[in-house]
């Protein structure tokens, strides 16, 4: 009998071990789809934490990336306040100064001397931006509908291995 629980625990295991790299990479693809790979931080912050099977039978999977990949996949967003400044000037100078074609107070193409007045300006705009087109928020929902989607695969893989190991432990138990 504890060759079989055994068998059990090494099957739920594997299974959970299969599923969380497939839905890492299944993750990433819809990441890369809806268009939120700008500074590839969420990305990069993909990862999956897989704690084995218990006497219990009971294993658990985490999937882990940055919050804001969250806030992204929410339908209802609602801002009454512009968002953190700093926050937003890390993030262009992150992504550079060279890919926003325009910085607030000065002409297209017209860029400021000191680059730091130009990250400022631009962050400023997105910000004040994001407070203005706070109705046309469109969330690109990446996680909730691929996740919840692969569960079902998940659960039948380890019902049908469940399956099969019964079947052949049962088998042997009534052999004459």
């Amino acid at each position: 009998m504890a060759e079989y629980q055994e068998q059990f625990k090494r099957i739920l295991d594997e299974e959970v071990g299969d599923y969380a790299a497939r839905a890492l990479a299944l993750l990433a693809q819809a990441i890369q789809a809806k268009g939120l790979v700008l500074s590839e931080q969420l990305l990069d912050s993909l990862r999956t934490e897989v704690v084995g099977a218990t006497a219990q039978h009971v294993a658990t999977m985490g999937i882990l990336f940055e919050q804001y990949g969250r806030i992204k996949d929410m339908k209802g967003i609602s801002r009454t306040k512009a968002p953190p400044l700093e926050e937003i000037e890390e993030y262009v100078k992150k992504v550079g100064v060279s890919h926003f074609a325009y910085v607030p107070g000065y002409k297209y193409g017209q860029f400021p001397l000191a680059s730091k007045t130009a990250i400022n300006r631009i962050a400023w705009g997105i910000a004040r931006a994001k407070v203005r087109d706070n109705d046309q928020v469109k969330p690109k929902s990446w996680f909730s509908k691929t996740f919840y989607q692969t569960i079902n695969s998940f659960i039948d893989a380890v019902t049908r291995r469940y399956l099969e190991a019964t079947g052949t432990h049962m088998a042997a138990s009534l052999k004459i």
